[in-house]
């Protein structure tokens, strides 16, 4: 079967033996796998061992419609046991298409309970989204907002736009600081504003020094700012500013349960009654056969990319 890996000659479109099924797992038909931010750093490694890809979704053997949840968790650690599993002590190395085969293949052998049942009227081509659209979901609950608060958001990357869709719902306002025209555009197309004046929860999705001094400008008094960017090195804090205004700072790392359900059932019952947010946020796709043309377009700020599908 074919899959995508990242050689020393770049991104490749390999033959590797066929998944085996077991008693503890389901062999999945992957329909659509999109390509993250997290994805084009995982290429500064060099070659890497293994299949690209923790956005995706697909059919089991059996015809059900399905997202994975690519963290694998111990089960056994004090996080797991306490209802967090997102934040398990070992679960780095096991994450499909972080450390361990993902889902940018023709098929994938995923364990049972990673399985999210997708709504009837969710497309597959599209369902790829229900796992970054989870890690904004998750993020509203950390941020817990009530509902009513002006909220603002720090870069508008595929994580930025899902944060303002994720948001929408709940917020007054929300106000989107993007760096690029069709950015702010698709922002607005999910009903955020162009951020203006003071906001009550400002979610950074940048990762970077100066989005972080954006997003602490733009917190009121007592207002809290999160993270939901994944950041790769240190950032310093502004520390004066975010001292005088007493803010907050929280992270937000992917996605996890509550007393209702979860994250990742939550964001596709999203994606499911708001169609607009997978035609604003998907904006190339490709066969499997052209991966490397796939990350070229993901990885060129020019090509007024947001979001990159590869469906095999």
């Amino acid at each position: 079967m074919r899959a995508v890996r990242h050689s020393a000659e770049g991104i490749e479109v390999v033959q590797v033996p066929d998944v085996a099924p077991n008693l503890e797992s389901e062999i999945i038909s992957v329909r659509s796998a999109s390509i993250c931010g997290s994805d084009l750093h995982l290429l500064q490694f060099g070659a890497l061992p293994f299949t690209l890809g923790h956005e995706f979704a697909g059919i089991t053997s059996t015809g059900r419609a399905v997202a994975i949840d690519p963290n694998v968790p111990c089960g056994t650690c004090d996080q797991c046991r306490g209802s967090a599993s997102n934040r398990c002590r070992t679960a780095t190395n096991r994450i499909l298409g972080i450390g361990a085969d993902g889902g940018m293949a023709d098929l994938i052998s995923v364990r049972k309970s990673a399985l999210i049942d997708l709504p009837t009227s969710l497309r597959l081509e599209d369902a790829c989204l229900v796992e970054p659209l989870g890690v904004a979901t998750h993020g509203m609950r950390q941020a817990q907002l009530v509902g009513g608060e002006r909220v603002g958001v720090v870069g508008a990357g595929s994580i930025g736009l899902a944060a303002v869709a994720a948001a929408r719902p709940l917020a007054s306002e929300v106000g989107l600081a993007a760096r690029h025209e069709h950015q702010q555009a698709a922002g607005e197309r999910l009903g955020a504003k162009v951020a203006q004046g003071e906001y009550d929860v400002v979610i950074e999705c940048a990762g970077t020094s100066s989005a972080l001094e954006r997003a602490t400008e733009m917190c009121r008094p007592g207002g809290l700012v999160l993270f939901l960017s994944t950041l790769w090195d240190s950032v310093p804090i502004p520390g004066f500013t975010a001292m005088a205004k007493e803010l907050g700072f929280r992270w937000s790392f992917t996605y996890g349960e509550h007393e209702h359900g979860t994250d990742l059932k939550d964001s596709a019952q999203l994606l499911s009654d708001n169609p607009e947010i997978a035609e604003t946020l998907i904006t190339h796709r490709f066969g499997i056969d052209e991966a490397r043309e796939a990350f070229r377009v993901a990885s060129d700020r020019k090509s007024g990319s947001i979001k990159v599908v590869i469906e095999p």
